[in-house]
């Protein structure tokens, strides 16, 4: 007598329900936890778009985000050194991220970031390096007392994040006993419009810049080790 085998037989549904589950963790931690993983990876390895190459805003007399507008605080840096190589070269990564449901309007110039080895309470972003680097230090330009031109802001996306990185050269104290590194970014403008397109409605007054309470946001001190 031949035995009836059931037609489920052999049918195990765990495989396929921990994939799907598997599949809602990632949708929920991927978003916060990927790029962190990815860019502690590797010094040289990024999880975010330049932030040169964040768009730039166009008519912001007319359009700008009103979440932006209304968050507090919503801005965060980090910053990652690597030791000195034989030649005193390290490189430094800043990471910005927008903690805010809102668009944000920063300004970012690359060719103008300040590093020092003391704070110089300019506006725009800036590293504060001790000991103070051989090469690769950069004065600030006095920007306009009106604002900045479109070209040099940024906006930063909700709950996105941008990268830059800063090839410096170390004093020799730096390379035989490290340092430290802390990265910030300081607004006190709300920035008056420079241009404005032809028949667009100037719906806000400024251009929205001073969404930082404090005026400055600055990252968390970090070492850079000796060189080898």
């Amino acid at each position: 007598m031949t035995d009836v085998v059931p037609a489920d037989a052999g049918y195990n549904p765990n495989p396929f329900i921990g994939i799907i589950l598997l599949i809602v963790l990632l949708v929920f931690v991927l978003p916060d936890r990927l790029p962190q993983f990815i860019s502690d990876l590797s010094p040289y390895f990024f999880a975010g778009i330049p932030c040169a190459r964040l768009p730039a805003p166009r008519d912001l007399a007319a359009h700008q985000s009103v979440i932006g507008r209304a968050v507090q605080d919503p801005l965060q840096l980090a910053v990652a050194p690597t030791a000195p190589d034989d030649s005193g070269a390290l490189l430094i990564r800043l990471t910005v991220t927008n903690l805010s449901l809102g668009t944000l309007p920063i300004v970012f110039q690359e060719d103008n970031i300040a590093v020092a080895a003391s704070d110089d309470e300019s506006n725009g972003f800036g590293f504060i390096v001790e000991p103070e680097p051989a090469e690769g230090t950069h004065g600030r330009q006095a920007p306009d007392p009106n604002g900045y031109e479109e070209s040099d802001i940024r906006l930063l996306g909700p709950r996105q994040r941008c990268v830059h990185a800063l090839d410096l050269v170390a004093a020799q104290d730096m390379i035989d006993h490290g340092g430290t590194i802390r990265a910030y970014y300081r607004m006190t403008l709300p920035g008056e419009h420079q241009t404005q397109s032809e028949g667009v409605r100037r719906i806000y007054a400024d251009q929205g810049l001073d969404f930082l309470s404090e005026e400055v946001v600055f990252s968390a001190s970090v070492d850079i080790e000796p060189g080898e």
